[in-house]
């Protein structure tokens, strides 16, 4: 993601991976190297760099760049004698700077905290030695460095920071990092560095499985295309963005054409978390893909400010990233038919409205139909302001996948029964929509053959 160097250490500061120090702000996590708008593979082919280090000191944390995905043992009490270790998940993004002479990382807790942290490592080259900085989003400042170097695959760096008060020495330890489980270690020592205590591990292995990965906010993008365009509009849309999304850490589940409106081309697009919507969001519309088409894909444009800010209604009813579309085996294009039924709910009757649709929806289930999802507004300040969302909800979304057009009949006929019933109950604004969407040629949702 270029940026200003006049911007970028406020933009620094935003994000969020050494873990921090500081008794209140949790402990710096490891020397961690990404930014949202690292390449994450797919493959398995990313371990194999793993396995080798070049003699160039500048080009110690190739290994590094990427997606990982982090176990964490974190000690819960520092410099007290504590025992107690916490564990939980992380994932890590890391990318080059400077033409390799720097790196920096993107940390993300897994779950609600919505924790992030950021590092950031420079190599001096008349020194061969690095200087490793952290920010977090707890405390929003750049962290003193630790420096140091490697020798053989473990690189070891120190430096001196306070922590409740008074003065202690950091270290940091990378070992194994010619394996495809690199480990991270970090050890505080409060008499000078004559004993150290370590107080938080991380075992890295790389995050090249996007299906089992969760993207809980989610949002729904409707865009009017002039009259004769939309067809077009679809194949660049397939063409050139789908992995550019990928490469910023979000997804693209689907991408559709509106049977209703012929001038209407909708999708679905996904982040691991509120905070990652704006880095990833941020880190797509200031590269170079988007800067290339941008021009010829607005041009085509009437209108693309229908957007709904979605989250999962409960665990378990988020999208499903479907693999890829196969062109070579899918040369007639994709099977299926997906569809949303979207109620506008009264202020304060989401539940509610959930509640009484889930006979509704469990009947879409027996009738053939496959759920995607079940998402409901997502009610918190748009925090990318160049893309509006709509803040008339709430609104409770049904996605799903029927096989075929008598598939889509049968769920008509439920949908309407459902519309009248929710109605009757005084549960909605106004009566729901259900928007019947062809996948594009790409579109990851779509009918899938071992449904049949």
């Amino acid at each position: 993601m270029p940026r200003r160097l006049a911007g970028m250490l406020a933009a620094l500061l935003t994000l969020g991976v050494q873990a921090p120090r500081t008794a209140d702000a949790m402990v710096r996590p490891a020397v961690l190297a990404g930014t949202a708008a690292a390449a994450e593979p797919e493959t398995a082919a990313g371990t194999e760099a793993t396995t080798m280090k070049s003699d160039d000191a500048s080009r110690d944390f190739d290994f590094w760049m990427g997606a990982w995905k982090i176990h964490n043992r974190r000690l819960r009490v520092r410099l007290r004698g504590g025992t107690t270790w916490d564990e939980f998940e992380a994932t890590a993004v890391a990318r080059p700077l400077l033409g390799g002479v720097g790196n920096e990382d993107v940390f993300r807790m897994d779950g609600d905290s919505g924790y992030t942290g950021m590092s950031f490592r420079f190599f001096d080259k008349a020194t061969r030695r690095w200087s490793i900085y952290w920010a977090d989003s707890r405390k929003g400042t750049l962290e003193p460095p630790v420096v140091g170097s490697f020798s053989g695959d473990t690189g070891v760096f120190e430096g001196t920071d306070t922590f409740e008060g008074r003065t202690i020495r950091v270290r940091y330890t990378w070992s194994r990092v010619t394996t495809p489980t690199p480990r991270w270690e970090q050890a505080f020592s409060d008499d000078g560095g004559e004993t150290w205590e370590t107080n938080w591990v991380m075992d890295m292995t790389r995050d090249v499985d996007i299906g089992a990965r969760d993207f809980p906010v989610v949002e729904l993008r409707r865009y009017v295309i002039k009259p004769g365009e939309r067809e077009r509009f679809a194949r660049c849309f397939d063409g050139y963005f789908p992995e550019a999304f990928q490469q910023t850490g979000a997804i693209a589940f689907g991408q559709f054409l509106e049977r209703k409106n012929d001038t209407w081309f909708a999708w679905l697009r996904g982040f691991p978390n509120l905070d990652a919507r704006a880095e990833m969001n941020a880190a797509f519309y200031d590269s170079a893909v988007w800067k290339e088409h941008a021009a010829e894909m607005n041009d085509r444009m009437v209108d693309s400010d229908n957007v709904l800010l979605l989250r999962p209604l409960a665990p378990g009813r988020g999208l499903p990233v479907l693999p890829t579309a196969d062109l070579a085996t899918e040369a007639e294009g994709p099977a299926g038919v997906a569809v949303l039924h979207v109620f506008a709910v009264k202020p304060g009757a989401v539940e509610a409205a959930a509640r009484r649709a889930e006979d509704a929806f469990a009947a879409y289930r027996s009738a053939g139909a496959r759920e995607a999802g079940v998402l409901v507004t997502l009610d918190v300040p748009n925090n990318f302001p160049r893309l509006p969302i709509r803040t008339d909800g709430p609104y409770l979304v049904w996605v799903g996948i029927v096989k075929d057009d008598p598939g889509l009949a049968r769920l008509a006929h439920l949908a309407e029964r459902a519309a009248r019933s929710l109605e009757a109950e005084g549960l909605l604004r106004g009566t729901p929509e259900l928007v019947v969407l062809d996948p594009t040629r790409r579109s990851r949702l779509r009918w899938r053959p071992e449904w049949n």
